[in-house]
């Protein structure tokens, strides 16, 4: 037995010896893409600006704690891509996305985040996007605008990276194990799924905190919006929900 742990200890060491530098080379290959690295981290501070600017003066310290979560998700997402683990980075997106909903569930059931709390009480995507569905605050407003439709299309795809279906594998057609890769249509793939998570999540807030948006308020925070959502969205969420946001530079 200690001769066989001896030598797991040399395969051990020798794995540490190549995954180190093979990640250094991905990360120095994707440097060429820092523009659209750049316009990623653009996005996610919509978030930071949503929850010290805002949800931290109007929700309870247990529903603004699944907001943090959700933005550190998407940064875990920015990071994972930036060293190429594009499933790692596509899984992260969809932890975004629930604990983007779950907040917003949980600021209008405080029970349930006791229980949930507790460990008694755990909510599903599902359900918790049905909840949204039928909230009075998205009543007659516009799926595209909700953001809910794109919550729901994007959710159920990364959903597929999660459990390693075939196009999200990182090992598929490889014959080996793959921790990183510089993959320029998997880098294409991931910013695709980033923009749609973020603009998601950036609707169905902009929906549901709209009265805390409109007019003078927040300019701050509507500048940092735009990052996320884009230009041609800005005259619809104007018409519906009385928000200006700025075009983005």
């Amino acid at each position: 037995m200690q001769n066989l742990k001896d030598e797991i200890k040399v395969r051990f060491e020798k794995f540490t010896s190549t995954w180190q530098p093979e990640l250094q080379a991905v990360i120095n290959q994707l440097a060429g893409s820092e523009p659209a690295f750049f316009e990623s981290y653009l996005r996610i501070v919509s978030l930071n600006v949503w929850r010290t600017d805002l949800l931290s003066q109007i929700i309870s310290p247990g529903s603004l704690a699944f907001f943090l979560e959700g933005q550190n998700d998407a940064l875990v997402s920015h990071v994972f891509a930036r060293m190429g683990a594009w499933r790692s980075a596509l899984k992260s997106l969809r932890g975004l996305l629930e604990n983007v909903v779950f907040g917003l569930y949980f600021k209008d059931h405080p029970v349930e985040l006791m229980l949930w709390n507790q460990g008694k009480f755990k909510p599903g995507f599902s359900s918790t996007i049905g909840y949204l569905k039928g909230h009075p605050a998205l009543g007659g407003i516009s799926p595209a605008i909700t953001g809910l439709d794109v919550f729901v299309r994007e959710y159920a795809t990364l959903s597929k990276a999660v459990h390693g279906s075939v196009p999200f594998q990182m090992t598929a057609g490889t014959g080996s194990t793959s921790l990183s890769t510089s993959s320029v249509q998997s880098l294409g793939k991931w910013r695709t799924h980033e923009k749609q998570a973020l603009l998601a999540s950036n609707l169905v807030l902009l929906t549901v905190f709209r009265d805390e948006l409109q007019g003078a308020k927040q300019p701050q925070l509507r500048k940092a919006i735009s990052f996320a959502v884009p230009n041609a969205t800005h005259p619809a969420v104007k018409a519906e929900l009385g928000i200006v946001l700025s075009p983005a530079p």
